[in-house]
């Protein structure tokens, strides 16, 4: 797991990663910090052909801290991405990802976790 950190090396499977991000914001801040996201996620699937992007709201249980809501971010490119794409996603998509993330840093309550994992099965 790393906070805002890219990848130590890339591995020749990295394209067939997935990388899932969760955070905190506050209940209020919601409708903005959706904007944001969904504004930056459609931003890096224009960069990036063959991306697939998701925003997901936690449904949380009790004993959550009372006006926080956490949101998931879940990124994956499809079997179809261009050549190109799967040799830059190897290189660069971790430092991409980080950077456009900035746009929801203002809501942020907490760090923004980032983890990315790869099949282990079919």
């Amino acid at each position: 797991m790393s906070h805002e950190s890219p990848a130590d090396a890339p591995s020749p499977g990295r394209l067939a990663a997935e990388w899932f991000i969760y955070y905190q914001i506050a209940t209020a801040d919601l409708p903005q910090a959706l904007e944001a996201v969904i504004g930056f996620q459609q931003r890096l699937q224009q960069d990036w052909p063959g991306l697939s992007a998701r925003v997901l709201q936690r449904l949380e249980a009790s004993g959550t801290a009372a006006g926080r809501l956490t949101l998931m971010e879940i990124y994956r490119f499809t079997p179809r991405a261009p050549a190109s794409v799967k040799a830059r996603a190897n290189l660069d998509f971790d430092t991409a990802l980080a950077e456009a993330a900035r746009d929801v840093q203002p809501w942020l309550q907490g760090p923004r976790h980032v983890e990315s994992f790869v099949p282990c099965a079919s």
